[in-house]
């Protein structure tokens, strides 16, 4: 059975989340925390400390050491809340296009894009939702709020926080994976780590891109 990971800083949003688990998702599935003591009620929770700066490195030692016992995981932001069907189908479509999938990454009402339920498609609208909700999307960069990953797949994230997932979602495609959107759905509260000042986010994060990874730099205005 696949791990959930979480890792946090201020943990605000964290005892909202872990109801969500606590209740929607398979007694079975461990959770790894890291930047909180908290124990679930009903899941075995791995706790571990959360000593870095920034998203990227984070979530690469807790994803690393639940490989340890794991060959998959879900990525779980620390601000996000489950449906009761979530889990659910999520793995449903795990199974329908595990071979060679990168990240099957839920839907959100807070993320870019066809990551987002808001999105609007012409002619899409279906009852009390979009008609393309039901259908699983392939897509080259996903948010991985709520987002499941094999450990073949996987490659670290880059130690940043904006870019993180662009530059992942990169590296993993040009292994050979495909990363998808999911049918499932989760509420995320949003930047509740990084904070609102998008300016300033995207700022902190090209120094390290520029030079590390300079072929994109091209997301960044430049003085002409």
């Amino acid at each position: 059975m696949t791990a959930i990971v979480i890792c946090t800083q201020n943990a605000k949003c964290l005892p909202v989340l872990a109801a969500s688990l606590t209740f929607y998702v398979p007694l079975e599935v461990e959770v790894y925390l890291s930047g909180s003591g908290m124990i679930l009620p009903r899941h075995r929770t791995i706790n571990l400390e959360n000593t870095a700066t920034n998203f990227g490195d984070a979530y690469n030692a807790t994803v690393n050491e639940a490989f340890k016992r794991h060959s998959d995981v879900i990525l779980c932001n620390d601000d996000v809340v489950l449906t009761p069907y979530t889990f659910e189908t999520l793995m449903e479509d795990v199974s329908a296009f595990h071979e060679g999938m990168g990240y099957m990454a839920c839907r959100s009402d807070y993320a870019r894009g066809l990551q987002n339920v808001r999105y609007q498609h012409d002619g899409d609208r279906f009852a009390m939702k979009h008609a393309s909700e039901e259908c699983v999307v392939r897509v080259p960069v996903v948010a991985p709020i709520f987002a499941y990953i094999q450990k073949q797949a996987w490659v670290d994230f880059p130690p940043i926080n904006w870019y993180s997932d662009d530059i992942q979602c990169h590296d993993i495609s040009q292994k050979g994976f495909q990363h998808y959107i999911s049918r499932s759905y989760v509420h995320h509260v949003g930047s509740q780590t990084c904070g609102m000042d998008y300016e300033k986010c995207v700022e902190d994060a090209k120094p390290w891109i520029l030079e590390n990874r300079p072929e994109f730099s091209s997301w960044f205005k430049t003085d002409s």
